[in-house]
């Protein structure tokens, strides 16, 4: 037992292998899947599964604009991109879903980016939604901030080098892009680099103002140093405002080196060498943590992700888009930011009672 744990804990000491975990994503996540590789026919019956799988209890007129009967029994898929930031949803409409918190709208699956690539599978009852795959989750948005384009047109963009986008929020031409997104630049005149706008038109900018030219090398330096950058940032549940909810943090930065995380804490903790699945005592979740690599390292609760930060003192460091949480002494506090958290500084050691899993990304 104490060889095949060296072993593991030598695995886990080498540097971030990105393809290595990007192939385990696209094995083991469903939801996952590379817009290049869509087939262009797919069953009707297929996506009336995928539009259902995650049903909630909702008005019916909701299930009536998914315009079901509308659906072939074969689909031919289209494809482009998206056009602005825009919000994906569960059901073809802006109405939340609501079941004990107002703050909390289950309808909201996820933020994307604007050049998004999507495959377009349906169109709502109402004309005004489609229901798309885009490369992390699927779902409807609005058809307004979608462009159809030939799949060769998009294989063209997606073959273009690119930039990283390394702020909250940026603005080209008033265009407004996140953590993480990819803008695509035609070439590059000095240190101005002519980028790829969506809407076909194109633009110059610099790096300095917030890009990076392609992935970042990972270090455990590089991520910290992000992360205490982000401290303060407001928690926004499915990103519906243009900021994080706890899983979707964790994406955005590891996009940063190439990683293509899945969306939700449930997917993202499959993923990775799966180290422990709970804890006996604070002691013993100190003790393992110690012995595992800082920045890479995904501690999960039921529905919630943190990222350890390695140890301060004797205390363990973690950063994560925190909603609220439980204090050693029974009292709940809400936070809605991303935070960093010394546990025992901030009475937060019963947390061991609630980890379900301590994943590392090798």
């Amino acid at each position: 037992m104490v060889i095949m744990f060296l072993i593991l804990l030598f695995s886990i000491a080498q540097s971030l292998e990105v393809s290595k975990i990007n192939s385990q994503v696209y094995t083991l996540i469903p939801y996952v899947m590379k817009i290049t590789d869509f087939p262009e026919k797919l069953k009707g019956s297929t996506v009336k599964e995928w539009m259902f799988k995650d049903a909630l209890p909702m008005d019916k007129s909701f299930v009536k604009n998914t315009n079901l009967e509308g659906i072939p029994q074969e689909i031919e898929v289209s494809f482009g991109w998206t056009l602005r930031r825009t919000n994906m949803k569960m059901y073809p409409t802006d109405l939340p879903i609501y079941k004990n918190n107002k703050d909390i709208d289950l309808n909201q699956y996820t933020l994307l980016e604007p050049f998004t690539p999507l495959a377009v599978l349906h169109t709502s009852k109402d004309r005004e939604w489609l229901y798309v795959q885009s490369p992390f989750m699927r779902g409807w948005v609005k058809k307004k901030d979608v462009i159809i384009k030939e799949k060769k047109e998009l294989l063209k963009v997606l073959s273009l080098p690119f930039l990283v986008v390394l702020k909250p929020k940026l603005y080209i031409k008033n265009l407004e892009f996140g953590l993480g997104a990819k803008v695509p630049y035609l070439n590059k005149e000095g240190e101005l680099y002519r980028v790829l706008l969506p809407d076909g038109s194109s633009y110059r900018v610099s790096l300095s103002e917030g890009f990076n030219d392609g992935y970042l090398a990972y270090s455990e330096g590089i991520v910290k140093s992000l992360l205490e950058g982000f401290l303060g940032q407001p928690y926004d549940w499915g990103g519906m405002h243009g900021s994080w909810d706890c899983s979707s943090f964790i994406r955005d930065v590891f996009s940063l080196f190439g990683l293509e995380l899945p969306r939700n804490s449930q997917q993202q903790s499959q993923i990775g060498i799966k180290v422990k699945e709970g804890f006996n005592s604070y002691e013993e979740m100190k003790t393992t943590l110690e012995t595992l690599p800082p920045f890479r390292t995904l501690i999960f609760l039921r529905g919630h992700v943190m990222l350890y930060g390695g140890m301060e003192g004797k205390d363990i460091v973690i950063y994560h888009a925190l909603y609220g949480i439980l204090l050693d002494d029974g009292k709940y506090i809400k936070v809605k930011k991303i935070v960093k958290n010394l546990l025992e500084r901030d009475k937060l050691t019963n947390i061991y009672k609630r980890v379900i899993s301590v994943n590392v990304l090798e």
